[in-house]
């Protein structure tokens, strides 16, 4: 951009972390939380049938959307994320709540970027308080970031694309094209790369309350 300030261009958000600033949903993102879900519903399945604890890890170095989404959607026990601090403890006295009320089996999302550390990490720290659970670590890795895209992720990234080549032919130019409230928004291409989506502390909050 800097460097050739005479090449016009229209950006269209596509990474599946989801943590653009400019734009509610980014291209890809749909799609990986929909494989994340399927993956993590197969595995609840796993750990219903032999009283486990998995500790399953997902995309999300530096922003937990997918884990959130995810998570919710699967009725995790507990879900880590980079954007909130992890409280080792709190977990565990929630997991043996769990134990102690017949809850024999739990699952517990984690975002690869998590502060206190990886699936493996966090699932070590928490088998040295609860012997007694029979616990598991699985790390989908990047099959999130295959697959075929939803219906919802082509409508989304085909409404951009047109509004990024309408934008072009108007003479807009140094902007990233976003959709926000179903409605297409422009957003200054610098500042999409300074700045990253906050997560939404109403979800935060949720978890809690379903868990």
């Amino acid at each position: 951009m800097q460097e050739h300030p005479e090449i016009k261009f229209v950006g269209c958000p596509g990474t599946i972390d989801n943590d653009l600033l400019g734009t509610d949903y980014t291209i890809g993102y749909d799609t990986a939380i929909n494989t994340a879900m399927e993956a993590i519903d197969k595995i609840r399945d796993t750990a219903n049938a032999h009283d486990r604890l998995f500790f399953i890890e997902v995309m999300g170095r530096d922003a937990g959307f997918i884990a959130m989404a995810a998570g919710i959607a699967t009725g995790a026990e507990a879900i880590l994320v980079p954007e909130t601090h992890t409280d080792i403890e709190g977990l565990i006295k929630k997991l043996e709540w769990g134990w102690e009320n017949k809850k024999n089996s739990s699952i517990v999302v984690v975002a690869e970027g998590d502060e206190a550390g990886g699936a493996h990490k966090i699932a070590e720290m928490v088998k040295a308080r609860l012997s007694h659970y029979e616990i598991k670590v699985s790390i989908l890795g990047h099959i999130q970031r295959g697959g075929r895209p939803t219906c919802m992720e082509r409508v989304r990234a085909s409404r951009m694309g047109v509004a990024a080549t309408q934008a072009l032919i108007a003479g807009k130019s140094n902007v990233m094209i976003g959709i926000v409230n179903n409605q297409i928004v422009y957003t200054p291409f610098h500042q999409c790369i300074k700045e990253h989506q906050q997560m939404d502390g109403a979800l935060v909050e949720m978890v809690d309350v379903l868990s």
